[in-house]
């Protein structure tokens, strides 16, 4: 099958979105499928990689390490009917998302629209404004762009149960971004990596919406009451600042690490030498983190949240708490102080994490494009 995957965002940016059309790639490259990825170009970026095909683009302001794409493409528009596609992969819903449907309609080429976040939560990065006005002409935009497509993938039950909210009228299927498993070791015995430290580990962006000062209340709490505990929060964003402030002013600063902005391989170590995952979002749609962490074979303790109990087993392989300082530092002590619990917890999570390998949900993202193609061409 030969995929064009089209985004707003791509290398060096990585994030949520980008991860997904990675191992998605990586997963169909290794079944001998071509994949071409269409997004804007990057400042002072090379690709390695072969058919990564850039729009121009304007660079937006360093901190935001994005660029605004220019879809006037010639090259693309010339060389894009000489690749044959099969599929039209669309990422985004504006934009580059936007060309992907304009070539579907005018090739004839199935289109697919995976469904990554709550977009409409999420206009006071871009808009700067956060009212019910701004949400309805976002969700509009949206709908108008899902309805064009043949199938749409949501990465999660909470996706799906927010489309009506759309006015989505398509036909979903429910496929999370896969886990490269083999990239994680769990350790045999994964309490205390280091003599008489705990490490407990965040990993994900530094944001608003991932509700890390709840987070640092909650250490607050435990790292009172048990001096081995060490808080290492991996990844960077435009809160970073106002939590170090506030860590400090809960005088846990000598006991929380801010790493900012890390590359994948550096996650990937991060993970593998912690103790355990603690996490407090309610705003995401996955969560793949949180699959990551599973499969370095780490307990959980999380914030109740709609997408994410999609993945998990609680009390097998997790602890899910409200969002109460006291019940989730109660569960955390609760499991440090009981190892057997916390190891048979990070066996349960790594074998969970296992079924959401990238060759098992790379063959259900075939079957989407076939069940995309037999829509699009009436074949019954």
């Amino acid at each position: 099958m030969r995929v064009g995957m089209f985004a707003n965002s791509y290398l060096p940016v990585v994030n949520g979105v980008v991860r997904s059309i990675m191992l998605y790639r990586q997963g169909l490259l290794n079944d001998c499928h071509f994949v071409g990825v269409f997004a804007p170009d990057a400042r002072d970026y090379e690709d390695e990689q072969p058919f990564i095909f850039r729009y121009p683009a304007i660079p937006l302001p360093s901190q935001l390490k994005l660029s605004f794409p220019v879809v006037a493409a010639p090259h693309i528009t010339w060389m894009l009917p000489r690749l044959k596609l099969d599929i039209i992969h669309a990422h985004h819903p504006v934009i580059v998302g936007a060309e992907a449907a304009r070539f579907s309609e005018e090739l004839d080429i199935p289109l697919v629209f995976t469904f990554h976040t709550m977009y409409h939560e999420y206009t006071h990065y871009f808009l700067k404004m956060d009212n019910e006005l701004v949400k309805q002409i976002v969700r509009k935009a949206v709908r108008d762009f899902a309805n064009r497509a043949d199938h749409i993938i949501a990465p999660s039950p909470a996706v799906v149960e927010l489309m009506p909210s759309y006015g989505i009228q398509k036909p979903v299927d429910i496929l999370p971004t896969p886990v490269d498993i083999d990239k994680f070791k769990p350790r045999p015995n994964p309490l205390l990596s280091v003599p008489n430290r705990i490490r407990l580990i965040y990993v994900g962006r530094v944001a608003k919406e991932k509700n890390l000062d709840f987070l640092l209340r909650t250490f607050a709490v435990v790292a009172a009451k048990d001096e081995r505990l060490e808080l290492r929060l991996v990844g960077g964003g435009p809160s970073l600042e106002d939590l170090k402030k506030l860590a400090k002013k809960l005088q846990i600063d000598n006991r929380v690490i801010f790493t900012g902005m890390v590359p994948f391989e550096q996650v990937v170590d991060e993970l593998n030498l912690a103790d355990l995952f603690i996490f407090s979002s309610t705003s995401e749609t996955q969560g793949l983190v949180v699959l990551e962490a599973m499969a370095a074979g780490l307990p959980l303790v999380m914030v109740e949240s709609r997408a994410l109990l999609y993945f998990v087993n609680p009390n097998k392989d997790c602890v899910v708490t409200p969002q109460k300082e006291a019940d989730m530092a109660a569960a955390i002590l609760s499991l440090i102080n009981d190892p057997e619990r916390l190891r048979a917890m990070g066996r349960a999570a790594r074998k969970n994490a296992e079924k959401y390998s990238i060759p098992t949900l790379t063959s259900r993202l075939l079957d989407v494009y076939q069940a995309a193609a037999d829509a699009h061409y009436r074949i019954e």
